[in-house]
C-alpha cells in the first residue's frame, strides 16, 4: 500500500489540516516512492514550532518520543508506525559538525539547507511533488549533487563526506565530481565521532557493487584502506558479511582500537586474527561452520591459499570418547583434554590405538 493512504498517515495529517499546519513528506520515503520501493522510513517537515507540535499530538493521545528536539524533531508513533517530524529551519553557525537552529515558515528555505537534491524532495497528502533543485531529474539520473557550493556545505558539516559516498554506492553515482574538494577537507574528518563515521562506511558496505565507491574514499584521502586486496575479496566472496569486510579494508589495529565495533564484530575479528595463521585442518576442528568459511577466504587472500567448498575437506575427528577411558583412570576429563592437545600437535595423525597409548604412557 501507498504510504499516503496508510490509516496512520491520515490521522496524522487530519490533525495537521484541524491545526492549520502545512506539513509534506521529504526525503527518503519520497525518493523511495519515486522509484517505486517500499519504505518504513517516514520523515515529515512542517511549518509549526515544535514545543506547539508535541502539545497538539498529546492532546490529541499520540506517542512521542522527544529525542531530537533541540533540533525542532520529534517522532510521532502511531499503530507500530513511525514519523519523524521536523520543523521547517534554518541551521547558523555550523561548525563542521554542530549548528544553531533557527524556526522558519518557507519549505523552500528548508530545503536550502539540505545537503543534496535528492534529499530536497518533498510531498504533501495529495501526492503533489515540490522540487526545488532538480532532485528528480538528478534521481532519475543516478546523480548524487551537493544543493549550492559543494565546498561550503561539505564544511558545514563534514559527515557530508561520508553520507555523500554512501548515496553515491546507494544510487551508482560514481562520476568522483567533487573529488578535489573532498581530497582538500578530508583532514577535516576528525571533528567528525569514530562512530558516526564507521556507521556511515557499515551502511556503504552493505550496498553492492561497492568498491568502485571504497576505491574514491581511499583516493580522496578519506579513509586508508587495503584497496587491492578488498576487490579480491568481493571477486571470490561477494556475499561476504560486513565483519570480514571490515577485516580485510582495514588494519587490526584500526578495528579494535580505533573503531567503536560491537562485541559481537570484534568476537569474530578475534576469531579470525587466532585462526588466520593456523592449518585449516586446526580451523576446521575448533573454528564454528561460519568462522571457517570466512577463513578459509582469508587463507587464500592473504596465503595463496586455493579455496574449495568446504564439504570437499576432510575434517578430523578425534578418535578417542569419555567412554574409551573413564573406567580406567581417575580425571579421565582432564586425561582427554590433554591428549586431545597431543593429537592437534600432530597434525591430527593419530589413530585411536596411539591416542590410547598417549593416555596410558601419561598416567603412569
Amino acid at each position: 500500500m501507498y504510504f499516503l493512504e496508510f490509516s496512520e498517515t491520515k490521522q496524522l495529517f487530519d490533525i495537521f489540516n484541524r491545526n492549520n499546519i502545512e506539513a509534506r513528506f521529504v526525503g527518503g520515503c519520497v525518493r523511495d516512492y519515486l522509484r517505486g520501493v517500499i519504505t518504513d522510513d517516514f520523515d515529515i517537515a512542517i511549518n509549526c514550532e515544535i514545543n506547539r507540535l508535541c502539545s497538539i499530538l498529546e492532546n490529541a493521545g499520540i506517542n512521542i518520543i522527544r529525542t531530537g528536539i533541540q533540533y525542532s524533531s520529534i517522532t510521532a508513533i502511531i499503530n507500530n508506525k513511525k514519523f519523524e517530524i521536523t520543523s521547517l529551519r534554518r541551521d547558523t553557525k555550523c561548525n563542521g559538525r554542530h549548528c544553531n537552529v533557527s524556526q522558519i515558515s518557507n519549505f523552500k528555505q528548508d530545503a536550502m539547507r539540505r545537503d543534496f537534491t535528492i534529499n530536497a524532495l518533498y510531498m504533501d497528502q495529495h501526492g503533489q511533488i515540490f522540487d526545488y533543485f532538480g532532485g528528480k531529474e538528478d534521481l532519475k539520473n543516478n546523480v548524487v549533487r551537493f544543493i549550492g557550493e559543494p565546498r561550503k556545505r561539505i564544511q558545514e558539516d563534514y559527515l557530508r563526506i561520508f553520507r555523500y559516498y554512501r548515496f553515491c554506492a546507494k544510487y551508482g553515482d560514481t562520476s568522483n565530481r567533487y573529488e578535489h574538494i573532498i581530497k582538500s577537507l578530508s583532514n577535516k574528518i576528525f571533528k567528525l565521532s569514530i562512530e558516526r563515521i564507521q556507521s556511515e562506511l557499515i551502511k556503504i558496505l552493505h550496498y553492492k557493487n561497492n568498491e568502485q565507491i571504497i576505491e574514491l574514499m581511499n583516493k580522496a584521502g578519506v579513509i586508508n584502506a587495503n584497496i587491492e586486496l578488498y576487490k579480491n575479496l568481493l571477486k571470490v566472496y561477494p556475499d561476504a558479511k560486513t565483519v570480514l569486510k571490515l577485516y580485510i579494508l582495514f588494519n587490526i589495529e584500526v578495528l579494535l582500537h580505533v573503531f567503536k565495533l560491537s562485541r559481537r564484530y570484534k568476537k569474530i575479528i578475534n576469531e579470525y586474527i587466532k585462526y588466520e595463521t593456523e592449518s585449516l585442518m586446526y580451523v576446521a576442528y575448533k573454528a564454528t561452520l561460519e568462522i571457517q568459511q570466512d577463513i578459509i577466504v582469508v587463507k587464500h587472500l592473504k596465503y595463496n591459499e586455493p579455496i574449495r567448498p568446504l564439504i570437499e575437506y576432510d575434517f578430523p575427528k578425534f578418535p578417542v570418547a569419555y567412554n574409551d577411558i573413564c573406567e580406567a583412570i581417575l580425571h579421565p576429563g582432564t586425561v582427554l583434554k590433554d591428549c586431545e592437545r597431543w593429537w592437534v600437535l600432530n597434525d591430527f595423525t593419530p589413530n585411536k590405538e596411539e591416542c590410547l597409548t598417549y593416555i596410558k604412557n601419561s598416567v603412569e
